[in-house]
């Protein structure tokens, strides 16, 4: 839960406030932002804007609310807005389909070991309309319950339990494309 004194200290201008209140969301908010774009540099500036909304809006938090479930609502827009505006939602989109390396590494064997399963992580989202995408990563990916989701989304429970089921039955599909005789074996 949100500390109050926290919280009115940050909203009077204080900066240390403000960053205490955003320290323990800062690794959930690049990470998101990761996972909905697949790009670093997009994920990072992806992360400035969101910080500077939280800011901007600050105000507008309700206190009775999850500060979490706000925050990834603001990065789910950012997000958005931000795919919106650019060209390069194309661009990495068909990159990922022709099996592109969009990731990078500090290391070549970094960058060996995690190339593979990135790419067909990435690819699987690929195949995720934005809704379905947006609930898997914060249910599946980031462990949010439904209503949690729903709060986040502003969809309703049925709504989440309705794109979660369709967005894991497009990721086993996709799967199935890389291993078939795997999944096939458990599924039977």
């Amino acid at each position: 839960m949100i500390e109050e004194p926290v919280l009115d200290r940050a909203l009077a201008g204080d900066e240390d406030a403000f960053n205490h209140l955003l320290r323990p969301h800062r690794n959930l908010i690049l990470n998101l932002a990761f996972r909905l774009t697949g790009n670093r540099e997009d994920a990072k500036e992806i992360s400035q804007e969101t910080i500077f909304r939280i800011f901007k809006y600050l105000r507008t938090f309700k206190r009775r609310r999850s500060f979490k479930n706000w925050v990834c609502r603001i990065v789910i827009n950012t997000t958005n807005d931000f795919w919106k505006n650019s060209q390069r939602f194309n661009d990495i989109m068909d990159q990922q389909k022709k099996g592109v390396d969009i990731f990078r590494s500090n290391t070549p064997e970094k960058e060996y070991l995690n190339m593979e399963i990135q790419q067909k992580i990435q690819i699987c989202l690929c195949a995720l309309s934005p809704k379905e995408k947006s609930v898997f990563l914060l249910r599946d990916s980031e462990g949010f319950s439904i209503k949690e989701t729903a709060d986040v989304l502003g969809y309703s429970n049925a709504s989440v339990r309705t794109h979660l089921c369709r967005a894991r039955k497009k990721i086993r599909i996709q799967l199935e494309k890389f291993y078939p005789s795997k999944l096939s074996r458990e599924i039977t």
